[in-house]
């Protein structure tokens, strides 16, 4: 096996902004879902999306041959296709994030296939984890140096307060308004984890709920990873998610709404290391906070449990809120049975623009 092919390929990989190093598990990874044909294929490809006549001439390759290539990865989560309004299709390299490795799960299937490639893609985060450890143990330094976190959370948006202007980046509804292609598959993390042996520890928690939109959602139904949703079934969805206390995330600029995820503490990848290493800073708060009226909280500790960035504990039989830990999601405050919460702004950050190399998955 020509193993410079898959070094070269994680390196055209790594031209996208999530990146991995070429290490063991991660080439293992590449090994498993790529030939060797197919892994040529992909690191040779450019940079952005492409007509499959620009490509057959850029790579000098046979237009036939090429196509059936390009629709067989597709088929596989390792090709992305979005179409032009004239419906010329396009053809891309997805990312690592998201990316291949969140269409290996979306199915939500248990063959030994999918078997096999879930302990692949669990040895990389295992691999990955260590190494990170070593950044994370000066949370500081390792905050200033990743910059700020790739995802941010969307509150409740019942909770939010009414005595403060809320701008559209901040209410699901206006952002679901702009969107007109919805599609759900099965969570990465929490399906990893069952595989893992270590099950999402919410009762009855919804396993399909990574949420994407546009092109990529249509995509994910055309190659029959996700399921199409209506605005109405989506909306309902998330509103099961906050009963189960997940937390809504979403990326970290305005542009394209590229991922919706709906993340719990014990099985989130990049939550758990917020929980391992506490002041880690993966996950952008909302611009809200959750506060305690004590004379009127009973104690009866439901915010405690439903917390997934474990920032309530109980002080004189009361609860409260650690504000270093809080990331505003909502969720204690539309369950609290004495309504002793409430959310209140403690920022006015707006996300940036969306970077020109953050395009969905036409990279």
């Amino acid at each position: 096996m020509n193993e410079d092919i898959y070094v070269k390929l994680c390196e055209r990989l790594n031209k996208n902004v999530v990146k991995r190093p070429p290490i063991v598990s991660v080439l293992n990874l590449l090994r498993e879902l790529f030939t060797e044909e197919q892994a040529k294929l992909a690191a040779e490809m450019p940079l952005g999306a492409h007509t499959l006549k620009r490509l057959a001439e850029q790579l000098n390759r046979d237009e036939a041959q090429l196509e059936n290539m390009l629709e067989t990865m597709a088929d596989e989560g390792i090709m992305f296709v979005a179409k032009r309004e004239n419906n010329e299709k396009e053809y891309s390299v997805p990312p690592f994030a998201p990316g291949i490795f969140e269409l290996q799960y979306l199915k939500g299937e248990e063959t030994e296939k999918a078997r096999k490639r879930f302990h692949l893609i669990a040895e990389t985060h295992k691999e990955l984890s260590a190494m990170a450890d070593d950044l994370f143990k000066d949370v500081e330094a390792a905050n200033k140096k990743m910059g700020s976190p790739g995802l941010r959370t969307l509150a409740v948006e019942e909770e939010l307060p009414s005595n403060t202007e809320i701008a559209t980046w901040e209410k699901i509804s206006e952002i679901m308004d702009q969107e007109d292609s919805f599609a759900v598959g099965t969570c990465t993390c929490r399906h990893e984890a069952k595989f893992e042996g270590d099950p999402c520890k919410i009762d009855g928690v919804p396993m399909e709920a990574c949420v994407y939109f546009g092109k990529v959602a249509d995509y994910i139904v055309d190659r029959k990873f996700g399921k199409r949703y209506s605005k109405e079934e989506l909306l309902d969805l998330l509103k099961t998610c906050e009963k189960h206390g997940l937390i809504h995330t979403i990326n970290n600029f305005l542009g394209d709404n590229i991922v919706l995820c709906n993340c719990c503490g014990c099985c989130c990848q990049i939550m758990k290391p917020m929980l391992k290493h506490r002041g880690l800073n993966r996950i952008g708060g909302s611009n809200f906070a959750a506060v305690v009226d004590p004379e009127t909280c009973t104690g009866c500790e439901e915010c405690v449990d439903l917390c997934q960035v474990e920032a309530i504990e109980m002080e004189d039989d009361k609860a409260k809120i650690n504000p270093d830990y809080c990331i505003g999601c909502g969720n204690c405050v539309s369950q609290c049975p004495s309504g002793s919460l409430s959310l209140v702004r403690c920022s006015d950050y707006k996300p940036p623009k969306q970077r020109e190399d953050v395009v969905g998955f036409g990279l």
